[in-house]
C-alpha cells in the first residue's frame, strides 16, 4: 500500500536527535520518512549530490523543515544554505511544507529584526544571522508560511499531530463537498434539459409559432461575444427584439462607444465606454452575424422580420 512520503530538511549535526525522534515518529503513523544520512536519498552517479536531495523533494507528498541554530554548509555555487534550497524547490513544487524554529532562534530572530542596523549585537543562538533571512523568507511567504517555534521534540510531534490531523480533515471535506457540488450541478443540467424539451414540445404542439421562434433566438444568443461585451460594459438588458430593432452596436448603445487607436488615443468618441478598435470591429462582427442568424431564424419558421416585432410589440 503507498503512504506519503515525508522528506525531512534540516542541518543534520546539530538536529540530530530531533531528526531520529521524527524518523521513528513518522514511521509511528504510517509514512515514509526521507532522511539523506539513512540513505533514503537515491544520489544519481550522473548528479551533485545536492542535486540529488533536491530530486528526491519532488517525489515527495510532504516537507517538515526545522530550523536550528547552525546554518550549515551552502549549496553548490550559491551562498543559500543546502536546507534552503531544499525549501525552495518544496515551494517550487507546491509541495506542503511544515516547518517550525527553535524558540532560542525564534527569539534572538525577533531581537535582530528590531535592530537590524546594529552590527554589534551578539546572537547566543545562531552561528550565522543568514539563519534570520531564511526565517524571514518563510514567514513572508506568500501561501504556506506558517512557521512555529519549539523547545524540544514533544512540541514538534504535539505540532505534527494537530497540522496533519487537520489537512486529513481538510481533504477529506474538500473531496465530499466536491462530490455534492458535482451531483447538483449534474441535477440542474438534467433539469435544464428537461425544460428546454418540454418547453419546445408545448411551443410546437400548441402551435405557437412566436414562442418557438423566440425559444430558437435565445439559444442562438447564448455565448455570443458580442451580446456579453453589450451587458458587462454597458449593463445593457439584450434581447432578441433589441438585436432586431437595432442594425448595429452603435445603434444598441445609444452612440455611446468611445473607439482608441493602439496607443490609446481616441478617435471615435462617446460619453461612456472605451473598446480598441480590434475590439470593436470583432464586437460589431458579432452582432452582426447574430443578427443575421436571427432573421433567417424567424424566417426559417414561416414569419417576417415585420410580424415577429409587430407580435413582439402587443
Amino acid at each position: 500500500m503507498a503512504a506519503p512520503r515525508v522528506f525531512v530538511s534540516s542541518t543534520c549535526y546539530d538536529l540530530k536527535y530531533i531528526r531520529e525522534n521524527l524518523k521513528f515518529f513518522i514511521r509511528t503513523i504510517g509514512y515514509e520518512p526521507i532522511l539523506s544520512e539513512d540513505g533514503d536519498v537515491f544520489y544519481n552517479p550522473k548528479m551533485h549530490t545536492h542535486d540529488s536531495c533536491l530530486s528526491e523533494i519532488e517525489t515527495t507528498q510532504m516537507l517538515v523543515l526545522i530550523i536550528g541554530g547552525r546554518y550549515g554548509g551552502k549549496f553548490k555555487d550559491s551562498e543559500t544554505s543546502i536546507t534552503n534550497a531544499e525549501y525552495n524547490n518544496a515551494v517550487k513544487n507546491r509541495i506542503p511544507i511544515f516547518a517550525l524554529v527553535e524558540s532560542g532562534v525564534y527569539g534572538d530572530h525577533f531581537v535582530h529584526h528590531k535592530n537590524r542596523d546594529n552590527t554589534t549585537i551578539k546572537y547566543p543562538s545562531v552561528d550565522n544571522i543568514k539563519i534570520f533571512d531564511f526565517i524571514d523568507e518563510v514567514r513572508k511567504n506568500a501561501v504556506n508560511n506558517a512557521l512555529v517555534p519549539f523547545r524540544d521534540f514533544a512540541d514538534i510531534e504535539s505540532y505534527l499531530k494537530k497540522q496533519w490531523a487537520g489537512m486529513m480533515h481538510y481533504y477529506l471535506t474538500t473531496e465530499s463537498e466536491t462530490r455534492r457540488v458535482s451531483d447538483l450541478l449534474s441535477e440542474i443540467s438534467v433539469a435544464t434539459q428537461k425544460i428546454e424539451y418540454f418547453t419546445k414540445n408545448i411551443a410546437t404542439n400548441t402551435a405557437d409559432k412566436k414562442t418557438l421562434i423566440d425559444i430558437k433566438l435565445y439559444d442562438a444568443m447564448i455565448g455570443n461575444q458580442a451580446v456579453s461585451i453589450l451587458t458587462a460594459n454597458w449593463g445593457l438588458k439584450i434581447t432578441p427584439y433589441v438585436i432586431l430593432k437595432n442594425t448595429t452596436i452603435d445603434e444598441v448603445t445609444g452612440n455611446k462607444i468611445m473607439i482608441a487607436d493602439s496607443e490609446g488615443h481616441v478617435v471615435y468618441s462617446g460619453p461612456e465606454c472605451k473598446l480598441s478598435k480590434s475590439a470593436y470591429d470583432s464586437t460589431s462582427r458579432y452582432y452582426a452575424n447574430l443578427r443575421k442568424n436571427f432573421i433567417k431564424i424567424i424566417k426559417g419558421n414561416g414569419m417576417t422580420l415585420e410580424e415577429y416585432l409587430e407580435q413582439e410589440q402587443k
